[in-house]
């Protein structure tokens, strides 16, 4: 009888021990919290490494560019082909820079590499993530205000996911033009490639 009576008091103590209600809804909000703070922190670190390649791209092709103009005394045409917004070539279109072969490995495109269907050159830039490249003629270095009277070619990336730096390349042309400036430019400097890229880089002899 003695021993019946210890064994009930025993599973009476290990039934007292369990979680409470209350108890495993805190346990779950905690989990929960964590799981929220360590997604942010991966999401924020994946953006850090698709801006990281855009940047080692640029860097590529702009040397891609480099060899082109020094093999053919110009920059390569806008491949018709892989035209998109404005006339650029753009990667999210087949083709994209295919005039760089053999000087730079087929397939250079932004890591999301998307057009966002609200796509305007001066709003908002959140959902469009592309490459961009332009080659403009010599009469285009006068009409946006350069400094200099040849060809030359712009190459671009829409959007960084950590936006625009201070040591972040901005492509812009000179000083205003008599008769002002076409659309894209501002206040005492003509046009302004980075109103519309958050990376861009101008491309001159």
């Amino acid at each position: 009888m003695a021993l019946s009576i210890k064994l009930l008091r025993v599973n009476k103590t290990a039934t007292n021990q369990g979680f409470t209600l209350i108890e495993l809804l805190v346990v779950i909000a905690i989990i929960g919290l964590l799981t929220g703070i360590v997604l942010v922190a991966l999401n924020t670190v994946r953006a850090k490494g698709r801006d990281a390649r855009r940047v080692g791209d640029m860097k590529q092709i702009i040397n891609a560019l480099s060899l082109y103009y020094s093999a053919n005394s110009a920059y390569p045409p806008v491949n018709p082909a892989a035209q998109g917004v404005g006339g650029w070539e753009v990667s999210y279109q087949p083709g994209f820079l295919a005039n760089l072969t053999p000087y730079l490995a087929a397939g250079a495109k932004d890591p999301i590499n998307k057009l966002d269907q609200g796509f305007d050159f001066f709003g908002a830039k959140a959902g469009s993530y592309f490459y961009a490249y332009y080659n403009y003629p010599a009469s285009s270095a006068a009409y946006y205000g350069c400094a200099f009277s040849s060809s030359f070619a712009v190459i671009a990336v829409r959007q960084l996911e950590g936006g625009k730096k201070a040591d972040t390349p901005a492509a812009m042309c000179g000083a205003q033009p008599p008769g002002g400036c076409p659309q894209g430019g501002i206040a005492n400097t003509c046009r302004d490639w980075s109103t519309e890229y958050d990376y861009s880089v101008i491309l001159s002899p």
